[in-house]
């Protein structure tokens, strides 16, 4: 239950957020929520100390600067309320990816339902390795989507759509930066690693079939300073407001997911592929295979021709390696 101090707390932050540029004055809000001033001026404090940078100025009222905290009423106005009661927004979570599995073993879920923390202590990512996570630098969420019901899962597809839907929202926040596929699961800049996807399907056993996707996503937005063996591997991208990216990012997942096997994807992330025609070393089950990356199939799968002229192509594994002509 929404206390009614919260509640005028949220709709002053919505008023505030929908003129992000403009001043609005103390008795402009009071006339507005029917309250008094002292109310109004007790909603700013605890906006403020929810994080909310709320400038205030003699004669001109009250104006909305930002909030460098994930806010799940800041994502909440910027979604228009399309994920109200399946947002889900923490401090701190072991994983998005275990909250949302053990979200989804306890309820029924009909429609794209997001978590998302600002920082993870056990983050992971496939083959259960380990993604850093730390506080206020990145963008770590897990969207539970149900399965889409009119057609079998190409599971190979799933992944490459994700990270084309990523890259097309992260290109709008950050036009100059050249964003990059490694195969995959990867989104690399300047041939470091920005981000991370794990696609995992929730089977129903009953009619062995696939119910639910969880979604999996860690990216670094503004993180430097990286553990030891992953300083030359890892980089961040550039300051952004997150609260606005990670709405843009749940809302063109959820709304274009169901369309996965769309091969414009598919030649999308060819196009932006970092491996095609590059000497690569695959790591599948334990094992490594090197060789020249050939060809992205129309199911996902990745093609290399090795030293011996022979081609193979392999559904799973992990590139492991680029080897970059000079």
């Amino acid at each position: 239950m929404i206390s009614m101090a919260h509640s005028t707390a949220q709709k002053i932050l919505w008023q505030l957020l929908s003129a992000p540029d403009s001043w609005i004055s103390g008795n402009d809000l009071a006339k507005r929520f029917n309250i008094s001033r002292e109310s109004v001026w007790k909603a700013i404090n605890g906006l403020r100390k929810n994080g909310n940078n709320i400038e205030s100025r003699r004669n001109l009222g009250y104006r909305f600067t930002g909030n460098s905290r994930l806010s799940a009423d800041i994502i909440d106005f910027y979604t228009h309320n399309h994920f109200t009661n399946r947002l889900y927004v923490e401090d701190q979570v072991s994983s998005t990816q275990s909250v949302a599995k053990a979200f989804l073993s306890h309820h029924l879920v009909s429609a794209p339902t997001v978590f998302i923390a600002d920082h993870q202590t056990a983050g992971y990512g496939r083959q259960g390795r380990s993604f850093y996570s730390p506080a206020a630098t990145g963008l770590y969420f897990s969207m539970i989507l149900p399965s889409p019901t009119d057609k079998p899962l190409q599971a190979g597809l799933m992944t490459t759509t994700f990270a084309v839907l990523i890259v097309e929202v992260l290109k709008q926040f950050f036009p100059a930066q050249d964003f990059r596929y490694k195969w995959v699961n990867d989104i690399y800049l300047n041939h470091k690693k920005v981000g991370g996807i794990l696609t995992e399907a929730v089977v129903d056993l009953e009619s062995r079939t696939t119910a639910s996707l969880v979604v999996g996503i860690g990216l670094n937005i503004t993180t430097k300073e990286f553990p030891l063996d992953l300083k030359d591997k890892a980089t961040g991208i550039a300051p952004a407001d997150r609260n606005l990216l990670v709405s843009r990012l749940i809302e063109t997942i959820a709304n274009n997911y169901s369309d996965y096997d769309n091969l414009q994807y598919l030649e999308q992330y060819r196009q932006g592929s970092m491996i095609l025609g590059q000497e690569v070393d695959l790591l599948v089950n334990g094992e490594a295979i090197a060789g020249i990356a050939k060809k992205i199939e129309n199911d996902g799968a990745l093609t290399i021709r090795s030293a011996d002229g022979k081609t193979k192509t392999f559904s799973s594994g992990e590139v492991v390696k680029v080897n970059f002509e000079k």
